[in-house]
């Protein structure tokens, strides 16, 4: 990584914490067009239940399956491995439902998140997902 001012570094973290709680809150609102506009095309995301999911199958799962009422992050570790391509770590809290059930669940996770520069925006391009033990 060629060397960059602390304040560029400060500067893309903020970026990438930004663009997570964009995430974060489109989720909560269901709003899949902003969701969709923070993935990669080519992006591998895994569930905590170990399903894989490509973009599209995850914004169908999102959009028809799932619904996300509340996703909280703890602290995250924001490491900038150059500056188009950020690792993000931490937990993460969500309740989510299924559609066709009047019935949520608090799910507990640790996240680790590959953020890359695409288009002039920060967008994930891989998301895992681990439950945590309670």
């Amino acid at each position: 990584m060629t060397a960059m001012t602390p304040n560029a570094l400060l500067a893309i973290k903020a970026q990438v914490r930004a663009a997570e709680a964009r995430r974060c809150a489109a989720l909560a609102a269901d709003d899949i067009d902003a969701l969709a506009d923070l993935m990669a095309d080519d992006l591998v995301h895994v569930h905590t239940t170990g399903s894989v999911h490509t973009k599209a199958q995850l914004l169908d799962h999102a959009g028809r399956i799932l619904r996300f009422f509340e996703v909280r992050r703890g602290e995250l570790n924001v490491r900038v491995l150059a500056d188009d391509v950020v690792v993000v770590t931490g937990p993460m809290t969500n309740v989510v439902g299924r559609r066709d059930v009047d019935e949520t669940i608090e799910v507990q996770a640790f996240v680790t998140q590959v953020w890359a520069l695409r288009d002039g925006a920060w967008r994930t391009v891989s998301f895992h997902a681990v439950r945590q033990g309670d």
